[in-house]
């Protein structure tokens, strides 16, 4: 393996097939391409029951690949290989995480590589998945209800699930082939409850079948990530000692627990910081969709005419709305990948790292953002910046943008299920929004994650073209959401004295304010990413800059209303933007065929009709019609593109 890389650094265009071959052997890298290429066409329509689709494209993937202990430990590779399957397919995607950044992550992070003596999940003989939430409660991961229980008699544990509301959620339906998880339980020992541990499980046997003590539900359809879900149930299944996933942690001969963190947050905090992999490598694959549905996005756009009657015949493009969305999605989709960059280098500062005693931020409303605040908070802005980019890109492409042919229905469900998968999005803001608040009520007036642009530079007369413009501006704006969110809390407080019983009484009307707060924190973190970005070595265009600013200016019109309520922005700046992106729009236009093809990471991986010159033809050419055959008298208004100027 290449030990050479380091975080940040991108040569030539972004393909992920290309990054690939330099992270893997030249084979392997071949082989693997090719399997992605391939995987389609097995993928049968047998009901999910049966359906072990998903676990054999896991294995034929995994032969091409180092041990899967190997790729956790690589994180330019594992966010490459998590880009490359989202891109072929996101419940491929969805199915690799699991077993390897989740299931996997979780043995290297706890110290339980041990528990898998043979390899099965190495090699993905064994289907890795990871259970923590139930069903039955929100904010289950705060309160996780499953247990495991110690019998000193055995040295061994019985895993139980209390009631039908604690059952567990994960894509372990299909049966036929053997499925292990890692799951999140409380651990009891005696009468003390030692905190959640993860622990190895047999979900089903070496036949396939379910194994002695668990039970799964018939599959539960989702169709946005259409895998075999399922609601799993333990009773009294038996977990071998070495199983436990102790990192560090002991139970003696007498049957009392020994953990070396300090306190049940901070345990809770240390079995779910296998989320830092899943946050640190999500955004590249969302970066990755980003790219590609751009790149597809202004193909067909460069080619289609639009009859509308201000310019008849006119290229859809010469439009200030579809510019502003299809080159603004350019410059979502570079931003979201010096997100990406960003996120991997948290990671690696992380990982480089001596463990915290404990959570640095509150489990308010979640643990995650108390995992990593950072992390968390570039998965939530990743996640739902590539949900808005697709969804205003298919709107873009008229109907085109619906056929599952194009792909970017895929992508939207994809980007819309991680609002709510690996980490509630809400919830993260909201504990982010609350802790900034809280920390800057404090004497020293402590910013979580410094700014790095001034926090009020005077923006309404500085130039929104210039890239540092918006780092600047989101920043004045997170700073004074913040210290009117503490001085509205420190008001609450004061008001309620004597009579405040629950922390609700004083957060509940502040809540909207938070969640805004913890909106823009996340914005401010990839703002200061985006810029750093253009300074990065190896971005293949000159264009960098411009394409910061851009994205800058379409979210500084998204928030128009909280920047003229504070303050940071004046009516007649805030009246300027749609000029400014014009002039940006205007600078970027020569250089979009050189700038879609750097952004592109998957044109060789996930082409689509969308991709080439004369669409109609390859739309017909991909569904068994010849482009010359004569048109019915019924097409001929099927060219109308209103959704598209």
């Amino acid at each position: 393996m290449n030990t050479e890389r380091k975080p940040g650094e991108e040569a030539g265009a972004i393909d992920v097939l290309t990054r690939l071959s330099a992270l893997l052997p030249p084979r392997r890298a071949s082989e693997f391409g090719q399997l992605l290429a391939d995987h389609r066409a097995e993928h049968g329509a047998a009901a999910l029951r049966t359906d072990v689709s998903a676990h054999r494209r896991l294995a034929r993937l995994a032969a091409s690949l180092p041990p899967a202990v190997e790729v956790v430990a690589d994180a330019e590779l594992l966010a490459a290989l998590s880009e490359a399957t989202a891109l072929a397919d996101p419940s491929l995607y969805q199915t690799f995480l699991s077993h390897y950044t989740l299931c996997v992550g979780s043995l290297v992070l706890l110290g339980g590589k041990a528990a898998d003596p043979d390899g099965a999940l190495a090699h993905a003989r064994t289907k890795g998945s990871f259970l923590v939430t139930e069903i039955g409660d929100a904010g289950s991961h705060l309160g996780i209800r499953t247990e495991a229980r110690f019998d000193p008699a055995r040295r061994a544990f019985t895993l139980h699930t209390p009631d039908h509301r604690a059952a567990k959620f994960s894509s372990v339906a299909a049966f036929g082939l053997p499925q292990q998880a890692v799951v999140c339980a409380r651990l009891l020992t005696g009468a003390r409850d030692g905190g959640v541990f993860s622990f190895l499980v047999d979900i089903t046997g070496v036949d396939g079948r379910p194994a002695p003590g668990v039970s799964v539900s018939g599959p539960l359809p989702v169709g946005a990530l259409p895998l075999p879900y399922g609601l799993v149930r333990f009773h009294g299944a038996r977990i071998p000692y070495d199983r436990w996933l102790a990192d560090g942690a002991g139970i003696d001969a007498t049957g009392v627990l020994h953990d070396p963190q300090p306190s049940a947050d901070a345990r809770l905090q240390r079995t779910l910081s296998c989320g830092q992999g899943l946050w640190a490598t999500l955004p590249s694959a969302m970066a990755g969709l980003a790219g590609r549905s751009a790149a597809m996005a202004w193909r067909f756009s460069a080619g289609r005419r639009s009859h509308g009657r201000l310019a008849p015949g006119s290229p859809v493009l010469e439009y200030r709305t579809q510019q502003h969305a299809v080159v603004g999605a350019l410059a979502a989709a570079f931003s979201l990948r010096c997100t990406a960059r960003a996120a991997l280098s948290t990671w690696a500062g992380l990982r480089a790292a001596k463990p915290s005693d404990g959570p640095g931020t509150a489990m308010t409303f979640s643990p995650w953002a108390a995992v990593d605040r950072s992390l968390a908070l570039h998965k939530a802005h990743s996640t739902r910046a590539v949900a808005e980019l697709v969804d205003s890109l298919q709107h873009r492409c008229g109907v085109s943008g619906l056929f599952d042919h194009n792909r970017l229905p895929g992508y939207l469900g994809f980007a819309r299920a991680f609002d709510n998968a690996g980490g509630d999005n809400t919830l993260i803001l909201l504990d982010a929004g609350r802790a900034l608040a809280e920390e800057r009520a404090r004497p020293d007036r402590r910013r979580a994650g410094p700014g790095r642009f001034p926090a009020d530079p005077g923006p309404s007369s500085a130039d929104p073209t210039d890239a540092a413009w918006w780092p600047a501006v989101v920043t004045a704006l997170q700073d004074r959401l913040a210290d009117d969110l503490a001085a509205a809390a420190s008001a609450r407080t004061e008001a309620l004295h004597g009579s405040l019983q629950r922390d609700l009484e004083l957060w509940n009307p502040l809540l909207e304010d938070a969640l805004e707060l913890g909106d823009v924190q996340a914005r401010r973190l990839a703002a200061e990413a985006a810029v750093e970005g253009t300074a990065a070595h190896g971005w293949p265009v000159p264009q960098a800059a411009d394409l910061a600013a851009l994205d800058g200016l379409s979210q500084a019109r998204r928030l128009a209303g909280p920047l003229l309520a504070t303050g940071v922005l004046t009516p007649s700046a805030v009246r300027a933007l749609p000029a400014a992106m014009d002039a940006l729009c205007d600078r970027l236009r020569q250089a979009l065929p050189d700038i879609v093809a750097a952004l592109d990471p998957g044109a060789g991986l996930a082409r689509t009709a969308l991709d080439e010159p004369d669409y109609a033809a390859a739309l017909l050419a991909a569904h068994g019609a010849p482009a010359g055959a004569p048109a019915s008298s019924s097409t001929g208004s099927s060219d109308r593109t209103g959704s598209t100027s």
